[in-house]
């Protein structure tokens, strides 16, 4: 099944269709970003450095979300580059992490 996604973000918002299992992948893949931050900002004095997370849908549209944790203060101050791309059109936006996590929660429950 393919429903649509609405990323929203502070210029708008956009309707993605991707596969269910593609969105509990990114879900999946944003609670370890998220546990990778706590890990950056939990650490007092030297910080152990954490890796990024990508995350790459390729089969209908490219669809990727990339976030370095230790860029971040915080979890809340967080954002995550999101770059969408078809032979029509290429968006890159940057969004707040707790706002893409929020349309992807709404993405799941709606399904």
């Amino acid at each position: 099944m393919t429903a649509s996604l609405t990323l929203n973000f502070a210029g708008g918002s956009a309707n993605v269709a991707l596969p269910v299992a593609a969105v509990q992948r990114l879900d999946a893949e944003l609670q370890m970003l998220m546990d990778r931050l706590r890990v950056v900002t939990a650490t007092v004095g030297k910080k152990t450095p954490q890796p990024p997370v990508e995350y790459r849908f390729t089969e209908t549209l490219f669809f990727e979300v990339f976030c370095n944790p230790n860029l971040w203060p915080s979890l809340f101050a967080a954002r995550v580059l999101i770059t969408l791309k078809t032979e029509q059109v290429r968006l890159s936006v940057e969004v707040e992490l707790s706002q893409l996590r929020t349309d992807v929660q709404q993405y799941l429950q709606s399904v």
